[in-house]
């Protein structure tokens, strides 16, 4: 096992992608990692160990705002969906096209990030070869029952004027997210009203792009997920409707520890091992 190597990729107005490469011996697949909202990148460092172990490539990208990022959100610094998918994900595409040649690329995101993969296989179908979604329920109130969907609606409703006040969003406070910028959370809240994507500034119809997406999805559902439950988790997957779809749900045994939103991450050998294995039947 060899350590990360640290990148740092132009990403669009003056931004920087950091990048954390993690080259296996023989590798037949790269996977992209992208973490959750409010998580920095170093948050999936045992994930990404794990995979390099069995043999495949881990791309970990940082998330803006987070962790190494540069940038942190605020009146003057604000971003959406549209930067990520415009500038960031294409700029790790190139990269890998030229640091891992001719080696198939799955998209990996947990919960936000598992958007990510998920309008980005959309967009640059020919890129990507595959999708694997961790713990990422769409935020749709719909996908959701009792006290976890009344607290939903009730965050939705905060979501607008902290924003206006502030000029971003103060997930701490808020108790759901990090400090995020307030265009990424107006997107964010327009999935939860209608479970449709967009991006604020970019015109494409995103779910029509994944609606078209032909190749494979490993949806990885913890049981006890709060935040992914199953109705959450299905509303993301049914918008795959051209794809080989794969459903696999871990329990608290399984994993060996809680089967919540986050705890799969640290203690990755499970959703490791679904991953390869999965990988090797394709």
């Amino acid at each position: 096992m060899r350590a990360a190597e640290s990148v740092s990729l132009p990403a669009g107005a003056g931004y920087r992608l950091p990048l954390q490469w993690f080259a296996a011996e023989a590798a037949a697949a790269t996977v992209v990692v992208m973490p959750a909202l409010g998580m920095g990148a170093r948050f999936y460092q045992p994930l990404a160990l794990a995979m390099q172990d069995k043999g495949i490539n881990v791309a970990l990208l940082e998330q803006r705002g987070h962790g190494d990022s540069p940038w942190r959100a605020s009146r003057r610094c604000d971003w959406g969906f549209r930067e990520t998918l415009i500038n960031e994900i294409p700029a790790a595409l190139e990269w890998l096209t030229a640091t891992a040649p001719h080696q198939p690329v799955y998209l990996m995101g947990h919960s936000l990030g598992g958007h990510y993969a998920a309008m980005a296989a959309g967009l640059y179908p020919q890129q990507v070869n595959g999708v694997i979604l961790a713990a990422c329920g769409s935020p749709w109130v719909g996908g959701f029952t009792g006290d976890t969907a009344r607290k939903l609606k009730w965050l939705c409703r905060l979501i607008p004027p902290a924003c206006a006040l502030l000029g971003y969003y103060p997930g701490k406070q808020l108790g759901f997210g990090g400090r995020e910028a307030r265009t990424l959370m107006t997107d964010w809240l327009a999935v939860a009203k209608t479970n449709r994507y967009q991006a604020s500034g970019l015109s494409q119809d995103l779910d029509s792009g994944i609606a078209a997406y032909t190749g494979p999805l490993l949806c990885l559902r913890m049981q006890d997920d709060a935040y992914a439950p199953r109705e959450s988790v299905h509303a993301v997957s049914d918008k795959f409707i051209q794809a080989e779809v794969e459903h696999r749900v871990l329990n608290a045994q399984v994993l060996g520890d809680k089967a919540d939103h986050f705890r799969w991450a640290r203690k990755p050998e499970a959703v490791t091992q679904t991953i390869a294995t999965w990988l090797d039947n394709l």
